[in-house]
């Protein structure tokens, strides 16, 4: 009887997930990416009782801000505390905090990182540390200007890039460095990569300039990925040709170290995603502020439990009605440091789109810094 009953649970989970994803599937029109935007809704829990300011998704309105409600610097206080153990934790044991396992996640495969030498600064939780040899600046957006008389219409964001099958736009991904381009690992997860490549510089994909474009050569994600949690939502893809990062071309600047966490900054999203949920993809570069939430604050949404240190949120929480949507996933969450940006996060998952209660989900790039730098040994990186 315990067999059967066991049994039956497991089917059930089967099929529930696989019902959740049918939609996805049918819509992307090959295997994969799973899950991401439209994930799994459980029943609604009460919202979280903060009163932010604006609404938008790919669409906006906006309200007034009060400020940060009562309770939040005690989480932000929380969300320190934790930094400074895994802190703590990478000095004693020589890892970063994105090497440990977290609770009962599963350990990462530290196979890669272990047949290679170390890195400068790798595992001591100061810096990130990688080889600088192009000599360029990241993170400096582009501006519209005038020559001759024509006002000429550059991506604002270069390093944002589109991950297409043929001509078909299916996630989005952020230039790091000449040879590799950061996405999420739903995106690619169980993905033949043959024929995908990746796009930057189209601002707008109806137009017949193709902007740089680059075929995949392979795509590493995360080797903790799971794809039901979606922890480690995270993966590399390495473009055949390198990326002159000259003129125009620019990548994003990533966490100057692992304690770089963003909280209760504004943050933008940008994609080429559903405008709205049930909508269609944008043909132009969209783009929206959300204002990023404290861990301890996203769990107190209808997400629960599912928010780990390695997650970020960003949205407004009371309200909704701005977020990253379908086919936005892998894109960036940019944040401005000073006269530059620094990319905060991946696009990950939500219940729906820029719904009230359920902030988009992201993956934390500061906790993935040392994966990062050991899996792109091969690239140059920005000098300054």
């Amino acid at each position: 009887m315990k067999f059967y009953t066991a049994t039956l649970i497991i089917v059930l989970c089967c099929l529930y997930l696989a019902g959740s994803t049918v939609s996805a599937l049918t819509t992307f029109g090959y295997n994969g990416p799973k899950l991401g935007y439209f994930y799994p809704k459980p029943a609604r829990l009460p919202p979280l009782p903060i009163v932010n300011g604006s609404t938008g998704s790919s669409s906006s309105t906006t309200t007034n801000s009060d400020g940060p409600p009562p309770g939040v610097q005690s989480d932000f206080i929380d969300d320190l505390i934790e930094g400074h153990k895994q802190q703590i934790l990478s000095n004693v044991l020589g890892v970063s905090a994105a090497s440990a396992p977290l609770g009962n996640e599963t350990p990462l495969d530290s196979t890669i990182v272990a047949s290679s030498p170390p890195l400068e600064g790798v595992g001591d939780a100061k810096a990130f540390r990688v080889n600088r040899c192009a000599s360029c600046t990241c993170g400096v957006p582009n501006v519209n200007r005038i020559v001759g008389g024509t006002q000429v219409r550059t991506n604002k964001y270069p390093w944002i890039a589109q991950i297409i099958r043929g001509t078909f736009l299916f996630c989005g991904g952020t230039l790091i460095n000449d040879r590799y381009v950061l996405t999420a690992a739903h995106c690619v997860h169980g993905m033949d990569m043959n024929g995908v490549s990746v796009r930057l510089l189209q601002l707008d994909r109806s137009s017949t300039h193709l902007g740089i474009t680059r075929a995949v050569a392979f795509a590493n994600a995360h080797a903790g990925y799971n794809p039901v949690t979606l922890v480690h939502d995270i993966a590399l893809l390495r473009l055949a040709q390198p990326v002159a990062l000259v003129d125009v071309m620019r990548p994003i600047c990533l966490p100057s170290n692992f304690l770089q966490n963003f909280d209760f900054q504004k943050a933008i999203v940008a994609g080429w995603g559903l405008s709205q949920e049930g909508g269609s993809t944008s043909s132009v570069l969209q783009e929206t502020t959300v204002p990023i939430i404290t861990n301890a604050q996203c769990r107190a949404t209808s997400y629960r439990s599912m928010i780990v240190d390695t997650m970020l949120c960003a949205g407004y929480v009371r309200t909704g009605g701005r977020d990253a949507c379908q086919g936005d996933s892998g894109g960036p969450l940019i944040v401005r440091d000073q006269r530059i940006f620094r990319q905060a996060g991946v696009v990950s998952f939500g219940y729906g789109c820029a719904k009230p209660d359920a902030p988009g989900v992201y993956t934390r790039t500061s906790r993935y810094l040392d994966w990062i730098a050991a899996n792109t040994r091969d690239s140059c990186y920005c000098e300054n």
